[in-house]
């Protein structure tokens, strides 16, 4: 069942969408919560960043709402505001207290999620706010190691990262911020081989068959590893993408790498469930051999 609003909710959740300010005054002197959780544990804080709406943005903030919420899937008032590149929202709510760092579901954060949209001026607002270039998601990507793969100069630029040739004309990348002296800053990068495994690596997670199988025509490393040891055969088999998974296979994507989870494709789709893949590989006699090599019991990977 559904949350029953009441009339002034849903009179809120308008105002809050449409910028409504006076009626959300209003709402505020008649006594009404303007921070009561909505469907989702969503709220009216998170609806009016999303739409930009600074002013009943501070007002809501300024009467208790909570900048950090964050509802069933993770989103807070602070991603939303990034998404969209609401800049003086986001600004705002950091005024407020809200969390600059703060994770989404998959672990990442905003600046991750603003490098990885191509963002910029979203992620230099959020450089200027405090956010942390170096928080790694659960692949173990994180802003930094985002632009880096990416290698666009602009980038580069504002994250404070400077980049030069080396006598063999490959492109050395150096950092010039903290942690400057760690050995897992100093990348040796590509700046079209990595530029086009990113993007192989988000159209396997998201579905895109076309843009997969031309890469691997154009000769992309089909078993290249992001930074946790993930494939784009592990990524399309997390996000449920049986087809691509089943394509990649037959394009020669080996099932036994395994992450630093010690957990390979195989593992991976027993793990999420993704009965079909599974099925297409017991039917080709593939499992066998590689399940051997791990934890996963073949007799109970498709039943």
């Amino acid at each position: 069942m559904g949350i029953r609003y009441t009339e002034d909710q849903k009179l809120l959740i308008t105002a809050a969408r449409e910028g409504q300010l006076d009626i959300i005054k209003d709402l505020k002197a008649k006594g009404i919560d303007l921070d009561c959780e909505l469907k989702y544990g969503s709220s009216a804080l998170m609806i009016a960043s999303s739409r930009g709406h600074c002013d009943i943005v501070r007002l809501i903030a300024s009467a208790g709402g909570k900048v950090n919420r964050r509802n069933k899937f993770g989103i807070s008032p602070l991603s939303e505001a990034a998404e969209r590149g609401h800049h003086q929202v986001l600004r705002t709510l950091v005024e407020f207290g809200a969390d600059v760092n703060m994770l989404h579901n998959n672990g990442g954060t905003a600046i991750l999620a603003a490098a990885v949209r191509r963002d910029l001026k979203t992620v230099k607002v959020l450089l200027e706010l405090g956010a942390n270039v170096d928080i790694e998601n659960f692949d173990g990507w994180s802003a930094r190691k985002w632009v880096l793969s990416e290698s666009d100069p602009r980038f580069l630029e504002a994250l404070g990262i400077v980049k030069h040739e080396s006598h063999d004309g490959a492109i050395k990348v150096e950092t010039t911020v903290a942690q400057e002296d760690s050995q897992s800053h100093r990348n040796q990068v590509s700046s079209v081989g990595q530029a086009f495994w990113t993007v192989f690596m988000r159209a396997a997670a998201s579905g895109d068959l076309e843009t997969v199988r031309r890469l691997v025509d154009d000769g992309v490393e089909i078993n290249g590893q992001s930074p946790n040891g993930t494939t784009a055969l592990m990524a399309a088999v997390k996000n449920g993408r049986a087809e691509i998974a089943c394509e990649l296979v037959e394009l020669g994507a080996d099932l036994s790498i395994c992450d630093q989870e010690g957990l390979n494709a195989i593992s991976w789709a027993q793990k999420k469930g993704l009965t079909p893949f599974l099925t297409v590989l017991k039917d080709k006699d593939l499992l066998g051999d590689v399940v051997a090599e791990g934890d996963t019991d073949p007799s109970h990977v498709v039943q």
